[in-house]
């Protein structure tokens, strides 16, 4: 689902309001979330849904990195900053989406292979 999608969707849920009021308070969601985001130890715990945050990791830079600096003739850098976006699902979005998973995957019952 993208913006426009949301905004939309958000808007027929919520009919009093219209899709102008529902995008400007979608879009002061974004910029709060953003400012969490960027914090190190931000994140989002969203009711019903789960946790977002992001994680930092400092590697080293390894060939492929040298390599493509090398063909730039550019010094490659020594470390890098990796960042991981990551979602933790709470347990009852976790089993609805296995759930889910399985019912797509398995036959239905009134199927008959001969």
């Amino acid at each position: 689902m993208n913006h426009s999608q949301t905004i939309a969707a958000v808007a027929r849920k919520l009919r009093q309001f219209s899709g102008r009021d529902v995008r400007e308070v979608y879009e002061a969601l974004v910029e709060v979330w953003q400012e969490e985001l960027v914090k190190p130890e931000g994140y989002i715990r969203i009711e019903g849904l789960g946790k977002l945050y992001v994680q930092q990791q400092t590697i080293r830079s390894t060939g492929v990195v040298r390599a493509q600096a090398a063909k730039q003739n550019k010094p490659a850098p020594a470390l890098l900053t990796r960042h991981y976006f990551r979602f933790r699902p709470i347990k009852a979005l976790r089993h609805t989406l296995v759930a889910s998973r399985k019912q797509a995957t398995e036959p239905d019952e009134d199927t008959h292979y001969e």
